[in-house]
């Protein structure tokens, strides 16, 4: 049984030009600076707190440049043009989304986007699949289409791999996460995070 259904698939032969940003403050969204740098460790640990109280929708959208294509694993399996959402329902892999609803997640989409394409991933997917509950995305180029109620980094120094260019994602930030630091960090952060009147807060 593949761990994944189908929601949908979208194929365009022109992106849409990007409009303005997009707010969505019952958002958390979470980027890093390189592979491993513990964004899905981030996401887990924040689902299974809220998970107690809500029904949590966790998302991981890759953004495909026409030169990265390969560099995207796990999620391969499709080959399209535009954007691909699809569902997550296996507790039992590796793969990051499955950990998201291991963690407690009610909900798991994973989206495909290739460049241009985001915001009409986006704004289907808030759309068709969210209302006002708490949503844990793990992305770093979303920021750039979408203003979450929190904006979290993950560095890890060095860097696994080709290391990213993060310093405007870096300005953005709420928070901004290293990996050196352990899990003592994001405990603390996550003991600290209140989620109220769909908004989220960091306080005691």
């Amino acid at each position: 049984m593949s761990g994944y259904s189908i929601t949908s698939i979208h194929s365009f032969q022109e992106a849409d030009p990007p409009s303005a940003m997009i707010q969505v403050p019952n958002m958390i969204m979470i980027g890093g600076n390189s592979r491993n740098a513990g964004k899905t460790t981030l996401a887990c640990s924040i689902i299974s707190k809220l998970a107690a109280r809500y029904e949590v929708i966790a998302l991981k959208v890759t953004s495909v440049r026409p030169d990265e294509a390969d560099l995207h694993g796990n999620h391969t399996d499709e080959s399209i043009d535009g954007y691909h959402i699809t569902q997550e329902f296996l507790t039992d892999t590796h793969k990051d989304t499955s950990m998201m609803k291991r963690a407690g997640a009610s909900s798991v989409f994973y989206i495909r986007a290739d460049a241009g394409f985001e915001e009409q991933a986006i704004l289907h997917f808030i759309n068709q699949f969210t209302t006002d509950q708490p949503i844990i995305c793990e992305s770093r180029s979303l920021r750039s289409l979408v203003v979450p109620g929190l904006f979290l980094m993950t560095m890890r120094l060095p860097a696994i791999g080709k290391a990213k260019e993060v310093s405007a994602y870096i300005s953005l930030a709420d928070k901004v996460f290293h990996y050196d630091n352990g899990l003592s960090e994001i405990a603390q952060f996550t003991h600290d995070l209140h989620f109220e009147n769909g908004r989220f807060f960091v306080g005691n």
